[in-house]
This record gives C-alpha cells, structure tokens and sequence, in this order.
C-alpha cells in the first residue's frame, strides 16, 4: 500500500496560491531529508541531474540550483562531477543545511519570486528542483530564472505534474520559446517519489542566444 501524503509534504501540496511556503521549510529543515528520502523515496534531484548531465557535459561549468534546499540536488551534481555550483533558496535554516555538505562554492538566501540577486554573476547553467507550485515559483518568474544563464546556457526544471497542468506550463514555456528567450530540449514525465504515486515533470532547454536582452 502507498504511504499517505502527511506532515509537511501533505501541507505544500493543499497550499494556497497566496501563501508562502518559507515558513514551512524553515521549520522543516532539520527534518527534510529525512522524511523526503527515507519515509518518500524521493528520486526527483537525480532524475532532473541526470537530464542537466545530458544538456551540460562541461564539468567546470558555474551551476546554479535554484530552491537548493538542503543541498540534495547539489550532491547530485557533484557526485556527476561538476564542482563549481553555487545554491539559492529563500530559507536561512535550510541553506544552513546545505552548507553543512561544503559541496557549493556559495550560498545565496533570495526570494526567486522577485528579482533576482546574484551579485553581478551570470552562470553557465543552472537547475531548480521542486521549487515551483503554489507558494512557490509560478510562471511569470520563469523568465529571471532564464536570464540567470548565459546565452546558450542549459536550464532543467523538475516540477510536480499538479501545478505544470494547472498553471498551463507547456504554454508558458512554448511562449518563451515564440518570443526567443529560450527552447525547450527534453520534455517528460516521470513519477519522483518511489513510495507514492507522485508524478512529474522535468524540462530541459537553453536560453536562446541574441535573444533580445535590453
């Protein structure tokens, strides 16, 4: 029999479009691996690396990860080798976390529903796991995350099948493509967590090059 969603995976998932998922992860943090990988099984950091290894092969590449968390998509790439990688997540308890790995060369606190922040740098790639849905990153942020990387630089994206069919997310990145900002590459549907039926989507692209930043 499945495990039932409960605790804080079951209170992100019912969360409203107006609220804000930091409390939740500050509180959660000590806990999160934890519950995400021994009681869920969660695979998703790895399937969404293994499409990143695909798109990016340069392992001196500066990476991103977007919603780092605690650092487990950034175990991930460094077990794959890449080792400049710096992380960003609005939530001081779970960077302190992911800081304890000394796997990211930095560690950025911002909020990627606003402007981002990254202090004059521009990287080569960059990745973001389970950080989209309701409290989360939505579609109009797509485009700061985009302009993250460097004309031609690889983007995945790892998100729940929830908000990606509710928020249209196949229209929002086919829209992006129409406009030049960037192309989608790999597109598909996986389920990320091995003791629920939990599906997902990862996409891979690149932005595009000359692509009309002012």
């Amino acid at each position: 029999m499945a495990k039932p969603l409960d605790g804080y995976v079951k209170r992100l998932t019912g969360m409203a479009a107006s609220e804000s998922s930091l409390d939740v992860y500050d509180d959660w943090a000590s806990g999160y691996e934890t519950t995400m990988l021994d009681e869920y099984g969660y695979v998703a950091p790895g399937i969404a690396a293994d499409v990143f290894e695909t798109l990016e092969a340069n392992r001196d590449a500066r990476v991103l990860d977007l919603g780092c968390g605690t650092g487990l998509v950034g175990v991930e790439l460094a077990s794959r080798g890449y080792h400049h990688v710096d992380g960003l997540d609005i939530s001081t308890n779970m960077l302190a976390e992911a800081r304890v790995k000394s796997i990211y060369e930095d560690l950025l606190e911002g909020d990627m529903t606003g402007p981002l922040d990254l202090g004059g740098r521009i990287y080569t790639a960059a990745i973001g796991v389970g950080c989209f849905g309701n409290g989360h990153v939505g579609p109009p942020h797509l485009e700061e995350m985009i302009r993250a990387v460097e004309p031609g630089g690889a983007l995945v994206f790892y998100m729940n099948r929830i908000p990606f069919e509710e928020d249209d997310y196949a229209k929002h990145f086919k829209d992006l493509e129409t406009r030049g900002l960037w192309r989608v590459e790999t597109l598909a549907q996986s389920n990320y967590m091995l003791a629920v039926d939990r599906p997902g989507w990862v996409v891979g692209g690149r932005r595009s090059r000359g692509d009309g930043d002012v």
